[in-house]
């Protein structure tokens, strides 16, 4: 089968390296295959515009002896992952080709949809530059980190109720094609879909486990065990819903609105923190998200040049901003609105609990005129 586009200026595209090692396959061809989930296979990671032989693929055997929870006997264990696999299974549907992802792109609606592209042979970072492996040992490690992603992308779908999951393996003519149309030049690439409109991407296996989260969380309203943000956080469309959420607050409630992008990461990356402090300031702070992307002439009145962008208020009347998607600034400049007013912050509830450390990711996007 040709290539399913033109080559870019006499680079090969994803697809020819792909070829070149041997691995494509027709859909016929996947019949009775595992899934990518469970596919073995070790190979390097490589140029997108070089190809490299194929590498001998070496079986993994699957754990006999699954994780054994607290006051949990090892049957217990096993009937648990039994169940839980099940649930993975009915929550990640595998795509081959353009018919199949069309179809369940239409039938997802309104609904977000996650569509994790991959390959058993190639883990790539997304940099400008991907090393060179040569050695067998070195080739092996190179393809952990997308193993490992197999698991994260799992686990969230089993967590995530109301968002779609889908997964493609890029090895095959059909997955090929699929890829080209997208403009998927990496992989692995997640890609989030919504009423059949690409509204978010990461290229390459970096930091693609945080983005997976964050990514569901801010475009699908939804984050671990199926919590949903606007249980906390009050979405609003228009002029007058903001003018509605910031007058009903009290006064000793600072009123926080987020305006924020959809194609702006770092309204993506900062998210989680305003859920971490809508769920913790309940009565301390009240926060709402306003999407900017179709109000244009609303952003122009609050006078929005950056996003994201977090305008406070009191009383119905605004009192200060903060641009930028650092946590750390967020909650300095909350805390010390309040404490200018003579409120002090709630007592921690997560004082004694080990934190997860993240690498701080600050940003900002300026806005066009």
């Amino acid at each position: 089968m040709a290539n399913c586009a033109a080559q870019r200026a006499g680079a090969m595209d994803i697809c020819s390296s792909l070829r070149m090692a041997g691995r494509s396959t027709s859909r016929s061809a996947l019949v009775g295959r595992p899934g990518p989930s469970t596919r073995p296979g070790i190979a390097p990671r490589h140029r997108v515009n070089a190809g490299f032989a194929p590498q001998p693929q070496r079986a993994h055997r699957p754990s006999v002896a699954p994780r054994v929870k607290p006051g949990e006997t090892p049957e217990q264990a096993l009937e648990r992952r039994k169940r839980e696999s099940a649930r993975v299974a009915e929550r990640v549907t595998y795509i081959y080709d353009l018919e199949d992802w069309q179809r369940e792109l239409q039938q997802a609606g309104d609904k977000l949809v996650v569509l994790n592209i991959e390959s058993p042979t190639v883990c790539q970072t997304g940099f400008d530059e991907e090393p060179e492996l040569h050695w067998k040992a070195d080739q092996a490690a190179a393809m952990e980190p997308c193993r490992a992603i197999q698991h994260t992308f799992a686990r969230t779908a089993r967590e995530c109720a109301d968002v779609v999951f889908l997964s493609l393996e890029a090895d095959t003519d059909d997955g090929c094609e699929v890829c080209d149309a997208l403009g998927v030049d990496v992989l692995p690439t997640l890609q989030f879909w919504k009423g059949g409109e690409k509204v978010w991407e990461h290229r390459g296996v970096v930091r693609l486990d945080q983005n997976l989260g964050e990514g569901v969380l801010y475009f699908g309203d939804t984050a671990a065990n199926n919590v949903k943000a606007s249980d906390v956080i009050t979405e609003l469309e228009s002029k007058q819903q903001l003018a509605d959420f910031v007058s009903a607050q009290p006064e000793k409630v600072l009123t926080v609105v987020n305006v924020s992008l959809l194609s702006a990461s770092p309204c993506v990356h900062v998210y989680p923190a305003v859920l971490a402090l809508a769920t913790n300031f309940v009565g301390y702070a009240a926060f709402a998200r306003l999407l900017g992307d179709d109000k244009p002439e609303l952003l122009q009145e609050l006078d929005i040049k950056e996003v994201p962008t977090f305008i406070f208020y009191r009383s119905g009347v605004e009192v200060g901003r903060h641009v930028g998607s650092s946590r750390g600034d967020l909650i300095g400049q909350i805390l010390a609105q309040q404490a200018k007013a003579g409120y002090q912050p709630p007592p921690s509830t997560s004082a004694s609990q080990k934190r997860e450390k993240r690498p701080m990711r600050r940003g900002r996007i300026k806005l066009e005129k």
